[in-house]
């Protein structure tokens, strides 16, 4: 199951320390930052200088737990490593967090040979994709037709970006029993093919999902993960998916905050100086109270992986949700008065829009999860 061919063979540096992380997020943008110029063609050849930089960092390795070798760094360390990477590059952020969802998952839920295999392999760089189904395939999951042991896949989804530089596909599916599970694949299985949306790392498309679609794909019977007990209740990779999309919404922040102090620095900003200076002071305090969230979302998860009881999952995933709902408005703040220097008379961007409605969605959640904590107490 997964095995890596000898072409796709990598080194990567060890990493020992949180602290040695936590740097090797900030070379990584470095990198990035001074190899990839404005006037870049976002060829191919600097798509995999990219995430051959990321690969070769050791970062795809940190959150293994101990028992198999890794140094299990905090989940406050991991949100800013994902912050940190999503600052220089929205995608290459969504690809780190990505992955490391995806070995939550796995430490949670793969079967012991699954954990064995992709994270040895991750030590050495190797990195898993995640893959979603489109709406029009109903339920969340790619229709699965056992075929004896085994399984074959037809249909199309979305996937991590740049998923044909990966070495496993992560993807919903229901077991034999009907309960839904994930399912393991390796990328370059015979009958996947990758539809690219163009562009590089850097850029910021529309969409950055790309889609692939599965022509009867034949999977072996062990690429099944195990179901979880209760679907219905929360669990910690739910929790750390939530926290690391709020991770990188803090990235994104940042870097609108960086453009408009440099607008206004620079002059160039249009509207009322004294406006723009108290702007400038909004989204600080909003950025301030972002990273404060998510390191208590962080000990929170920390508290999850640790702790057996229900109480410890719930409190997780509600950390999680405050800290997604700061990070969004920290985002979109940033973004409007990015937008109204600009030009004050351009209209409201597609973004703050889809922050404003992602917002909405997590406090819906928030709603329900703090009424499941007062019914515990």
């Amino acid at each position: 199951m997964g095995k890596i061919s000898p072409a796709l063979v990598r080194t990567a540096a060890l990493i020992g320390s949180e602290d040695e992380a936590i740097a090797a997020a900030g070379s990584v943008a470095r990198h990035r930052d001074e190899t990839i110029s404005p006037a870049a063609t976002g060829g191919e050849e600097t798509v995999v200088d990219s995430l051959d930089a990321l690969s070769r960092s050791g970062l795809f390795g940190v959150s293994i737990p101990t028992e198999h070798g890794g140094i299990d760094v905090s989940n406050t360390v991991l949100t800013a490593i994902c912050a940190i990477l999503s600052e220089y590059s929205t995608t290459v952020g969504l690809i780190a967090c990505a992955h490391f969802i995806a070995l939550e998952r796995l430490r949670s839920y793969g079967t012991d040979g699954q954990r064995s295999v992709v994270f040895a392999a991750a030590f050495s760089g190797a990195r898993v994709a995640r893959v979603e189904a489109m709406e029009a395939e109903g339920a969340g999951t790619l229709p699965i037709a056992p075929v004896g042991l085994d399984f074959r896949i037809n249909g199309e989804a979305l996937c991590t970006p740049r998923a044909p530089h990966a070495d496993w596909l992560l993807m919903p599916a229901l077991d034999a029993t009907g309960r839904p599970t994930s399912l393991l694949l390796p990328a370059r299985t015979d009958g996947i093919r990758y539809v690219a949306n163009g562009g590089a790392p850097g850029e910021e498309v529309a969409s950055h999902a790309e889609r692939v679609l599965f022509k009867d794909v034949l999977a072996e019977g062990d690429v099944l993960l195990h179901p979880p007990r209760d679907p219905s209740k929360a669990d910690v990779p739910q929790a750390l998916e939530i926290l690391l999309e709020a991770a990188r919404h803090l990235g994104r922040a940042r870097r609108d905050f960086l453009h408009i102090r440099q607008r206004v620095d620079s002059g160039a900003g249009a509207g009322d100086v004294d406006h723009a200076v108290h702007a400038i002071g909004a989204v600080s305090v909003r950025i301030a109270a972002a990273e404060a969230t998510l390191e208590h979302g962080g000990r929170a998860v920390d508290a999850a992986q640790i702790g057996t009881a229900e109480r410890h999952r719930t409190a997780a995933v509600f950390a999680a949700i405050v800290a997604g709902i700061a990070a969004l408005e920290a985002g979109r703040l940033a973004a409007c008065t990015l937008r109204r220097l600009s030009d004050p008379a351009w209209p409201i961007s597609q973004r703050e829009i889809e922050l404003a409605c992602r917002i909405a969605q997590l406090q819906r959640m928030a709603g329900s999860y703090s009424a499941i904590e007062d019914d515990e107490i």
